[in-house]
């Protein structure tokens, strides 16, 4: 190997349990030490809550970006030993994209798919011009095409979906039923994006995506890419979202796998995913597919060159995955842990107040803890944290993960969990 042993996993920005864990299994797998290597972007390095190694196993270094010598650098003494380069976060993928260059010789996808892969407008083209049926009918605008907005929207049929360009987690997503309810909206939106994509650290100029409302129940699924094209989805996952229950927001209110659908909707749902890894190029990572299953087949919602959020806990709970390792794995090249039949239900679930406010207290968590299901439950929020919908671009309050091979006492934990977990909020002053 050139006479020099690849030993190192590098990962951007943050290092999560999880993948200290793969990088420890990749160890004891390929029978050598294996060791991590975490680069952080200087405005990234002092934000409060930034997951880091606790462990000693990944080395940190803190290098601008920006800064193209500073970084190769950084970089350099490294180069050589580097076996995979991964990150787990939609906003660290831009400072990936950043570093591929400097790593001419390790497996990476391609900085142009990463940018398709970040913003949805670009994303919704490279979709349309590989097979506009992933599609539905859409266009993107700025701030300033405000006045040309009845020409943009010409021949749109409503309900119609606002989306930041370049935001996850459903935030500032919006249905708009009539003009003058899209007009409201947009005006809201645009007032209030530039703090929304500061405080996600996303670097881009804010666009917004208008798109006919797509109909039918959502799903997703996390493919592994390897760096010839060869392509493994996992199982599917069911997506329950806040609006469909007639809550305030697109966000996961609810996850459920396994989903009981036949081999045939699998087998589509898992070709329309190929294709829209074909249309952005992507190789050498995997990859997190959100897809609407409508009376017209299988459709794109979008696509991530990284793990889905909450993906690793709800396979390893339902088909034993180590999500994480599989990661590395197809980056590296080395032989991936594939599943075989599930092993039990999970869900997954998210928790917003019922009004928004100032967060007056959360209680309940240590008792849903106690429940025989729930793998964890976690609050993301503190008294005298303001909680927003996700609609207005507020974070989940509580999140937790639930497990059990009885799908009716996951069900009645589930429940439980929702009565149990109570998000007292003051009206904001």
């Amino acid at each position: 190997m050139s006479g020099t042993e690849k030993d190192i996993v590098l990962t951007i920005d943050v290092v999560e349990p999880g993948l200290v864990n793969a990088v420890k299994l990749m160890s004891k797998k390929l029978g050598r030490p294996i060791k991590g290597l975490s680069l952080v972007h200087t405005g990234f390095a002092d934000y409060p809550g930034r997951p880091v190694d606790q462990t000693g196993l990944f080395d940190e270094i803190i290098v601008n970006f920006d800064d193209k010598d500073e970084l190769q650098k950084a970089i350099k003494p490294y180069a050589d030993r580097i076996l995979a380069v991964t990150t787990r976060y939609e906003d660290a993928i831009h400072h990936l994209r950043q570093v591929i260059p400097f790593l001419p010789y390790v497996n990476a996808p391609t900085e142009s798919s990463l940018i398709w892969s970040t913003e949805k407008p670009l994303m919704r083209d490279r979709l349309r011009a590989y097979d506009e049926k992933l599609v539905p009918k859409y266009e993107y605008m700025e701030p300033g095409d405000m006045p040309k907005l009845d020409k943009i929207i010409r021949g749109f049929k409503y309900p119609v979906i606002v989306k930041p360009g370049s935001l996850w987690s459903s935030y500032l997503v919006t249905q708009c039923n009539t003009e003058s309810e899209l007009k409201k909206c947009l005006k809201e939106t645009f007032e209030i994006i530039k703090d929304v994509y500061a405080r996600e650290r996303r670097e881009t100029n804010p666009v917004v995506l208008i798109e006919e409302m797509m109909v039918g129940d959502m799903y997703s699924t996390d493919a592994y890419v390897s760096q010839n094209g060869d392509v493994y989805c996992l199982p599917l996952v069911k997506v329950i979202t806040g609006e469909s229950i007639g809550l305030p927001g697109f966000y996961s209110y609810r996850h459920i796998i396994p989903v009981p659908l036949t081999k045939k909707e699998v087998e589509a749902a898992f070709e329309a995913a190929k294709g829209s890894i074909r249309a952005l190029n992507l190789r050498a990572t995997t990859t997190h597919i959100e897809l609407f299953y409508t009376k017209d087949g299988w459709k794109i919602i979008e696509i991530g060159a990284r793990m889905g959020g909450y993906r690793d806990a709800l396979y390893r709970e339902s088909f034993g995955i180590e999500h994480y390792y599989n990661d590395i794995a197809v980056r590296a090249g080395v032989e991936l842990m594939l599943p075989g039949k599930a092993v039990q239900h999970a869900a997954g679930i998210n928790i917003y107040p019922e009004k928004e406010g100032i967060i007056s207290s959360i209680e309940g968590i240590e008792e849903a803890r106690k429940l025989e299901s729930v793998v964890y439950v976690d609050a993301h929020a503190n008294s005298g944290d303001k909680a927003l919908f996700a609609n207005h671009g507020g974070i989940v309050i509580v999140d937790g993960i639930l497990s059990n091979k009885s799908a009716k006492k996951l069900e009645e934990d589930v429940a439980k969990v929702r009565k149990l977990v109570k998000i007292n909020v003051a009206k904001a002053k």
